[in-house]
């Protein structure tokens, strides 16, 4: 198929190459990956409007889907097939754990010609972080799912690697029953407009997931004993990193999640009196941090001496901050209890 002189960007033509295949294995694609697909902006006579199709893929290995049988919208993920990633997901799905936070598998499908690589079928979920906590309850709960399932993957000898706000998702079928745009998750649609979402203590239980393998480990040996080398690009900020000093990788997870647990209390001013269990987490000493479970311990300790009114009680952003100020491009309505209010938003 030569697609040399189509309007897609280089990225997205190995989805588009895929389309055929993929309707015939019961999954569509947005129209913009169809071989067939015309813009909607070069339409004859039509004005050039935001149309779903105006929006490609931000990611190359990643795109959503429908689940034609069901009509259920899917994420596909493209992955060696000889992967470690593979083999940790289908290796932690296989233990059955109620800590278990891993992202749920629907589907594995061999790549033609040769099976090289794989597609994952995952739910489609959002970023965990978005929309705002509305509560500290609602923050709790995250960070509950998250530390266990940390323990859990930690207990089964599997380091993450990666845990990062992207990384950490959430089912938004409860929060956001219309739905989203995998490209542009603050829309319903990919078209600019109202955002209507529920608070999540409202619709309560929300699932919290871990998502993206792909530099995750086993290590047999379990994870006291575990050792590593090597820097991450985007956690310049964890000490003990090093491409020649062995370093524990369990405690770089702990780290990370720890930043992330910072990031949220530096959002929330509210959320300061859980500070303690980020600053333990983020101990420049590795020894220092505790299990995730120990973490766990110490923040629902803390939330045992704030009263339950005061734990639903809402919660607001810190003028200043990128999340803060990310609200103040879009209009957008919430519209659960208490009345809706509207926020301005222009995605992540």
């Amino acid at each position: 198929m030569d697609l040399s002189d189509r309007p897609w960007y280089d990225n997205e033509k190995k989805w588009v190459e895929m389309q055929p295949f993929l309707l015939s294995a019961g999954y569509k694609l947005r129209p913009r990956y169809d071989p067939n697909w015309f813009p909607s902006w070069k339409v004859p006579g039509a004005e050039r409007t935001w149309q779903d199709d105006h929006l490609s893929s931000f990611k190359d290995n990643a795109l959503d889907a429908i689940r034609i049988h069901d009509d259920i919208k899917v994420v596909l993920k493209r992955v060696e097939t000889n992967s470690m990633e593979l083999w940790i997901i289908k290796h932690l799905l296989r233990i059955h754990d109620p800590r278990n936070r891993t992202i749920p598998l629907f589907d594995v499908i061999s790549v033609p010609p040769d099976g090289r690589y794989s597609l994952l079928v995952m739910p489609y979920t959002r970023r965990f972080d978005h929309p705002a906590f509305h509560c500290r309850a609602e923050f709790l709960e995250a960070m509950r799912q998250f530390l266990e399932g940390l323990q859990f993957m930690h207990d089964n000898n599997i380091c993450h690697f990666d845990i990062a706000p992207q990384n950490l998702m959430m089912d938004e079928s409860r929060v956001v029953p219309a739905g989203s745009h995998f490209y542009s998750q603050d829309t319903h649609i990919g078209v600019p407009g109202i955002f209507t979402w529920n608070h999540r203590c409202s619709v309560a239980p929300v699932n919290y997931y871990y998502i993206d393998f792909g530099l995750s480990k086993f290590y047999p040996q379990g994870r006291h004993a575990a050792l590593n080398t090597g820097t991450l690009r985007t956690f310049k900020t964890i000490p003990e990193l090093s491409l020649t000093v062995p370093y524990n990788p369990f405690k770089v997870d702990i780290f990370q999640l720890g930043l992330t647990m910072h990031k949220l209390i530096d959002t929330y001013p509210a959320l300061k009196p859980f500070r303690s269990v980020a600053d333990r987490m983020t101990s420049t000493d590795p020894n220092d941090r505790p299990e995730p479970f120990e973490s766990l311990e110490e923040l629902n300790s803390i939330a045992e001496q704030i009263p339950q009114q005061k734990l639903r009680a809402p919660i607001i952003e810190k003028t200043g901050t990128v999340s803060y100020l990310a609200r103040s491009a879009m209009s957008m309505v919430r519209k659960d209890y208490p009345p809706a209010r509207k926020y301005e938003d222009m995605g992540y």
